[in-house]
Formats: structure tokens, C-alpha cells, sequence
């Protein structure tokens, strides 16, 4: 009489089970694209650091600067001209999260992530092409 419930109890034990190693499959994807993210951003930093010198060169003197925290990854690209405001690029887990500041007091907003699965030279480009267009 008792047999159907310890069947009913080990097969939610076995879905249970399921569903904890499918998270832990997950979580340990996600740290090791993190890991592989962390590893790339000194790379994808220096090829955005070179874009903004090209962009300068080019315009002829330092309308562009970029400041760089790399403990909490995070690079802010400044236009110097007026209303121009910053770029704020974060990296979170496997993804950078993109923000653009007004001004040096206003809250940064328009936020968009985007996945760095590109090149390292392709998403230095992508995260600052648009943004120094409109400059």
C-alpha cells in the first residue's frame, strides 16, 4: 500500500536531482564565459584605447579621453565637446553593459548590453562606433 508513494517520492527525487545538475551545468558555463570575458577586456581595452587615439590623430586634437578602472572593469570614454557627454562601458559576467552620461552630474542612462562574441578588435569597434559617429 505504501509502494506508490516511495515510487511517486524517488521519482521527484529524480527530477530534483535533474534539475540541480542542469543549474550547476549552467552556472559553470556562465563562470567560464565570465573567466574568458575577464581574460579578454585587457586586450579589448587597449583596441578601444587605440581607436580613441586614431579618432584624436585624426580630428586633430584630444576631443576624445578615456579613463580606465580596471578593478571594476570599467571604461568611461569623455567628449570634450559640449553636450557630448561619456560612454560608461561595464563588464558583467559575459556581457558589457553600455551607458551613455549627458553630462558630468546627470545619471547615465540609455543602457544596452552587449555579448562579446565577436573578435577583440570587432567589439572594441562595435562597442564605440556608434557613439563616435554621433560625436
Amino acid at each position: 500500500m505504501t509502494d506508490w508513494s516511495r515510487q511517486l517520492g524517488e521519482k521527484q527525487g529524480s527530477l530534483d536531482r535533474a534539475d540541480a545538475l542542469k543549474t550547476q551545468t549552467l552556472v559553470a558555463h556562465e563562470n567560464e564565459r565570465h573567466d574568458e570575458c575577464l581574460h579578454r577586456w585587457p586586450t579589448i581595452v587597449a583596441a578601444m584605447r587605440t581607436l580613441v587615439t586614431n579618432y584624436n590623430e585624426g580630428a586633430g586634437l584630444a576631443v576624445l579621453t578615456m579613463v580606465e578602472d580596471s578593478e571594476t572593469s570599467n571604461v568611461t570614454v569623455e567628449s570634450a565637446r559640449h553636450g557630448r557627454g561619456a560612454l560608461v562601458m561595464t563588464l558583467d559576467g559575459a556581457d558589457v553593459c553600455v551607458r551613455m552620461r549627458h553630462s558630468g552630474t546627470d545619471a547615465t542612462n540609455g543602457v544596452r548590453w552587449v555579448s562579446l562574441n565577436r573578435t577583440d578588435a570587432e567589439a572594441a569597434e562595435y562597442l564605440l562606433r556608434n557613439w563616435m559617429e554621433q560625436l
